[in-house]
């Protein structure tokens, strides 16, 4: 291997993107091209011959290459021992439409894509035996321009694949792999590259192969593009072309994750192949959804991608006839009734039905989760419809700054990043001097204003528009507060405009003054969401809001970490509860930022009262306007009588102390437990290793243990409705309870069923299984008897319910069964 391969190499492991030593080397090799677009590839491919004959004849290069080398193998060794003792020898696929990893692989839109980024790289740094699935889009997103009047236009150029750390992924057989899915009437052929990230690895499927025609050659190069048509076959290339991908290079994963429904078709892939090894079609179902884990992401019923059923019947009909699928019970996997009272297919509702762990992605997100599907459990309570949450988080290293990242070294530990699965080693960070984490922030908001300088110059420098009074009049001693993400129109990027008197008074107050910077896309196709765009722009133009209210375009992975790194606060005031998660306010918090937001996603676990500030209140108006018109004097009424008063505060040394106070609660209190170590750690302990044991047991025996289940789940329906309670004698005395009880099973045994003390109190449930005493007289009555003292009880709503028993089960609810005696114990 020559010297530009050796380093061609070494730059394609996106390692070097959270690991300062292996970005170093690379940046070293051209400083000022690795400045200009941060690609250590690109850099490597066009490095001239003469400076490479340099490099190997440089010893000192040479003996650092050499270093290099050996310490990124000694960090992918220690990743793999990190591997939890459950995953050992086993494998996790994980599915997602975008992956966020770095700007020089611009393969996402938004928060999904970066969550999915951080999620491959925390499972690098936890030691995950790991595949990520995603599509190779050849002109990304789109790139962002905005222009004089505001407009925002989408630059769809495609990538030169020479510039992206991807390879072809080579099969068994030393060949580039290909694979094939079958679309109406055709079969398209997909070439699969590969990204390695550590010890993880994503495949990247990809449409444009000289074998297919000119129109299925761009299926894959836009995300999010195209129009119905495109999206339904590129979730189709995603989930099923994913696991064609997989099993062609050899990979049995134990473990399949969906993340979000774009990728819920994998399901579908596998049930064709347990229906082709033999299994019937409910046991397939089962077999399938035992090792399999979604995760939603979506809070509004509308933003759950469906199809109508004419379009699935054109894609799926003849595939389900090859595959030996009834397609009439596949759309019974996934039709639903839309708010119009149309029949649609919800890929959310296949993911749910086809897995086995379901979870949102925040604590509130879990509560609307189950209120927007409990209906797929029919007996089940809302509040314990089996759809958890795993809070996201991102990956510290790969968003907190130099300064901040040496501070947690001199502090923690080396190796602090090994302290994110230790929140209260964080602690030790409040014994920091309030000038040293000061001072470290003020470099970075010396960082972002020359960012928003260079971002403002491009932008605006056309005849006709005030560029010059806006620069003048950028103060970076001002209270920074961003706005950053998606315009999509829930956010209510423009909820801070509502009274322009009252915030011209805040942003241009004498000596407190405040800067608003606002960056963020609208997709081509949200005319709403661009509408908001120019509303800002128009306001940042106005002259008393030049240089106080800043619009920047382009925005992407780097000029977000200017953001999150030099914001003093980030406002985050989405219409609550539609912000599943957010991840952005998130990001400030290792840099020393504050969140200013609804209490919505994240930020209901995240708020402790000293770590930022809540706008409104946790409630839900129901009426749009009037939420609108408290959060929005709620949010004035914060930065006029606290925020803006606490940062202009100083001590005689000139230090905003109280400020620096609330910085380092927020560091401290969410840093380590908003983080994906944290987060990936919970899917390993509450979805991976579950998921991955159970399907060690259900394929034994040639699936034995899934057809017995299956067997008693039809048995179990036919008898279930013949089930009545007879009587109910309980009393109550002052903190115990005395409970006897008759039920009729008919043909049910007593071993098949688990009949419990249901109590409620403050919306808690506990729940206490009442034991079997005997059999009645003889006429199928069982008694069972309880006897429980808890001081709770006094207060509990009390019930009594029966639901099946069965090994296999895993949880409760999960065959949506559930009887209620008659009679509440009063």
């Amino acid at each position: 291997m020559n010297l530009r391969d050796t380093l061609l190499d070494l730059a394609s492991d996106l390692l070097w993107s959270w690991k300062p030593w292996y970005r170093e080397f690379l940046a070293g090799l051209d400083p000022a091209a690795f400045q200009r677009h941060e690609n250590p590839v690109r850099l490597v491919r066009e490095l001239p011959d003469e400076r490479l004959k340099a490099l190997e004849k440089d010893r000192s290069f040479q003996a650092a290459l050499k270093d290099l080398t050996a310490r990124r193998e000694t960090e992918h060794a220690k990743a793999r021992a990190r591997c939890p003792e459950g995953l050992r020898g086993r494998q996790v696929a994980y599915f997602s439409a975008e992956f966020g990893i770095h700007n020089s692989l611009p393969i996402y839109s938004g928060g999904l894509g970066v969550l999915s980024g951080d999620h491959i790289k925390s499972a690098h740094d936890l030691g995950l035996p790991f595949t990520g699935i995603g599509l190779m889009y050849r002109q990304g997103y789109f790139g962002q321009r905005i222009d004089a009047a505001g407009v925002q236009h989408a630059d769809m150029d495609l990538m030169n694949l020479e510039h992206l750390p991807v390879r072809r992924t080579i099969g068994p057989e030393g060949q580039p792999l290909e694979i094939g899915v079958d679309l109406p009437g055709r079969e398209v052929r997909l070439l699969v590259w590969e990204v390695r990230v550590g010890i993880a690895r994503l495949l990247l499927l990809d449409s444009d192969c000289e074998r297919n025609a000119p129109a299925d050659r761009g299926l894959t190069w836009q995300l999010y593009g195209g129009d119905r048509d495109t999206r339904l076959a590129q979730e189709i290339i995603l989930g099923i072309g994913g696991v064609r991908a997989l099993r062609a290079l050899g990979v049995e994963p134990d473990v399949w994750h969906m993340n979000e429904g774009h990728s819920a078709f994998l399901a579908v892939e596998r049930l064709r192949e347990h229906l082709a090894a033999g299994l019937d079609f409910d046991t397939a179902v089962e077999a399938t959804a035992s090792s399999t884990i979604f995760t939603t992401h979506t809070p509004v019923p509308a933003g759950n991608e469906a199809f109508l059923l004419p379009r699935l019947h054109r894609y799926f009909h003849e595939f389900c006839s090859r595959g030996g699928i009834d397609f009439h019970r596949l759309l019974e996997l996934g039709t639903e009734t839309d708010a119009t009272g149309y029949k649609i297919f919800s890929l959310t509702a296949l993911a749910v039905r086809l897995s086995r762990f379901a979870n949102g992605v925040s604590m509130l997100h879990g509560d609307v989760s189950r209120q927007m599907w409990y209906h797929l459990w029919h007996q089940v309570p809302i509040d314990e419809t089996p759809i958890g949450h795993v809070t996201n988080g991102i990956h510290t290293a790969s968003w907190v700054a130099p300064g901040f990242r040496r501070l947690y070294e001199e502090r923690l530990g080396e190796d602090w990043e090994e302290k994110l699965l230790q929140p209260e080693a964080w602690e030790a960070l409040r014994a920091t001097p309030t000038g040293e984490v000061w001072q470290r922030h003020q470099e970075l908001k010396a960082a972002l204003v020359e960012e928003i300088r260079r971002n403002l110059t491009q932008r605006l420098g056309q005849p006709g528009l005030p560029l010059e009074r806006i620069l003048q009049r950028i103060d970076p001693h001002s209270l920074f507060i961003c706005f950053a993400r998606r315009f999509a129109t829930y956010k209510r990027a423009v909820l801070i405009f509502d009274d322009l008197e009252r915030l011209d008074r805040i942003v241009n107050h004498p000596s407190h003054p405040v800067t608003l910077i606002f960056a963020g896309k609208a997709h081509p196709a949200d005319h709403p969401g661009q509408a908001l765009i120019r509303r800002v722009h128009e306001i940042s133009l106005l002259e008393r809001f030049q240089g106080r209210v800043i619009l920047l375009e382009g925005y992407s992975l780097a000029l977000a970490r200017f953001l999150v790194q030099g914001a003093d606060v980030w406002l985050n005031n989405p219409r609550r509860p539609l912000e599943a998660s957010g991840t952005s306010g998130q990001k400030v918090c290792p840099n020393g930022g504050l969140n200013l937001s609804i209490l919505d996603g994240w930020w209901v676990e995240g708020s402790n009262g000293s770590n930022g500030w809540n706008i409104g209140r946790d409630v839900d108006y129901g009426d749009e306007k009037i939420q609108d018109y408290y959060d929005v004097r709620s949010l004035y009424e914060l930065l006029e009588e606290r925020i803006v008063p606490l940062f202009y505060e100083r001590d005689s040394q000139g230090l905003p102390v109280g400020w620096v106070d609330h910085m380092k609660d927020s560091l401290i209190s969410c840093t380590a437990r908003f983080s994906t170590s944290r987060m990936v750690n919970d899917y390993v302990e509450q979805s991976y290793i579950p998921a991955a044991n159970k399907h060690q047991r259900a394929r034994e025996n040639d699936w034995q243990a899934v057809r017995d289940f299956v067997q008693y789940k039809r048995s179990l329906l036919k008898r279930w409705y013949h089930m009545t309670d007879t009587w109910l004698r309980a009393r109550r005395e002052n903190e115990c309870v005395d409970v006897d009880a008759g039920l009729y099973l008919g043909l049910l045994k007593p071993s098949e069923v688990k009949v419990e003390l249901f109590m409620r109190e403050n919306g808690k449930i506990r729940t206490v299984e009442i034991p079997l005493v005997g059999p009645g007289e003889d006429d199928g009555v069982w008694n069972y008897h309880l006897y429980l003292c808890d001081t709770n009880l006094r207060k509990s709503e009390l019930k009594l319910r029966v639901l099946p028993r069965h090994a296999w089960l895993d949880r409760d609810m999960e065959m949506g069964m559930c009887y209620w005696f008659h009679q509440k114990v009063e």
